[in-house]
């Protein structure tokens, strides 16, 4: 006798993203995967060493160690003010489904956009919500629109997910705009989730965050895996008004208990006046490894990567080029470079490839080099 499957979980696969990582053969360059290539800063690692010579090796409170949060919550002035109001959970994508569940009822909608994180329309769906888009058009720099987002809410609408800075477009939000949304969201009375994984990498123009606004009809969904390149330690957080956090913590008890302590303890040194001087380090890396990718595609006919604002992704036209879920995989097979088809992250991103440059400045020459060379500009 077969074993009998969900329903919910019949038509949950791998990302392309992960298919296109492991399918790549050994030595590939990786200009595919969101993971830096910088090591975590060693003042976080010899805290996480401490941890464990400590024995701090038990649980936490289910919320989390009260100092991580403390330094947590003191990142949104305005917003949240006390440990009680965030919960630390494993990475962030825990956290996005814990506050789906705490947000959502089976059948209610949720706005996420189109391109976006493929995570956000599969967590919907595996809490019972059901998945509406709305479009982040590259005339508008791949910003939202509140009119157009305002002319999708319905009645049975109750979350709009914001990304910003935005994966797979590197696309930042402005603050009017920002505004905008959220005034948008109270008056509908719907919730806002904001994830800002990666916040911390914006390069050349002002952010607006919704938390900024005043608004207090939302969460905040963010972790340090990016910033500090802790990838592998998972840990990440929701940040939100008492009453909406508390809810988040009971569904993140059944979910893991707790958040890794000796992440956690490693992860309060990321606060510390050396993990910051750390973390603005990377950023300056990053904006040059942008720079740096963004002048190499420039050089190849019929590829547009423009100029992403934040995260570390160029999200670049090569529509020219035909197919690009087709084009990804040749580079693939024929180069051994490993990029994201715009189709991964939702049916607007067609045309696109994103690429990562999270990767040293040396495999970000060699692999715009070989794409330069299969498209014929080299």
């Amino acid at each position: 006798m077969s074993v009998r499957l969900s329903q919910r979980i019949s038509g949950v696969q791998r990302t392309l993203i992960r298919q296109m990582f492991d399918a790549a053969p050994a030595g590939a360059i990786n200009l595919g995967l969101g993971q830096p290539d910088l090591p975590t800063p060693g003042v976080v690692a010899e805290a996480g060493h401490a941890a464990i010579d400590q024995g701090r090796t038990g649980y936490t409170t289910t919320a989390g160690d009260p100092e991580l949060r403390q330094h947590i919550a003191a990142n949104y002035p305005g917003f949240v003010s006390a440990a009680e109001e965030v919960v630390v959970t494993v990475g962030s994508q825990e956290a996005l489904y814990a506050t789906f569940l705490a947000l959502t009822d089976p059948g209610d909608e949720v706005l996420l956009p189109d391109p976006g994180y493929p995570a956000y329309p599969t967590v919907a769906r595996l809490v019972g919500a059901v998945p509406r888009t709305y479009p982040l058009r590259a005339e508008r720099g791949f910003v939202p629109d509140p009119d157009e987002i305002g002319g999708l809410i319905t009645p049975r609408t109750r979350v709009l997910l914001l990304c910003s800075p935005s994966n797979p477009t590197g696309a930042v939000t402005d603050p009017e705009t920002t505004r905008a949304l959220t005034d948008l969201a109270a008056s509908r009375g719907i919730s806002w989730i904001s994830d800002e994984v990666y916040a911390a990498f914006v390069y050349d123009r002002p952010a607006g965050f919704p938390w900024q606004t005043g608004a207090g009809n939302g969460v905040v969904v963010s972790s340090l895996s990016k910033n500090v390149s802790m990838t592998g330690w998972r840990v990440g957080w929701a940040a939100a008004p008492a009453e909406v956090a508390t809810k988040i913590t009971a569904a993140h008890q059944h979910l893991a208990t707790c958040a890794p302590s000796i992440s956690q303890r490693a992860a309060v040194a990321a606060f510390s006046a050396e993990g910051r001087v750390a973390e603005r380090e990377y950023l300056e890396e990053f904006r040059a490894r942008r720079d740096l990718m963004e002048g190499l595609l420039r050089k190849i006919p019929g590829v547009d990567p423009g100029t992403p604002a934040g995260a570390f992704y160029i999200f670049a036209d090569v529509r020219a080029h035909g197919d690009s879920t087709a084009l990804a995989w040749r580079l693939l097979e024929e180069q051994q470079v490993v990029t994201v088809p715009g189709e991964a992250f939702g049916a607007a991103g067609a045309g696109y490839l994103r690429l990562s440059y999270a990767a040293s400045r040396e495999a970000i020459r060699e692999g715009v080099g070989r794409l330069e060379r299969m498209l014929g500009g080299g």
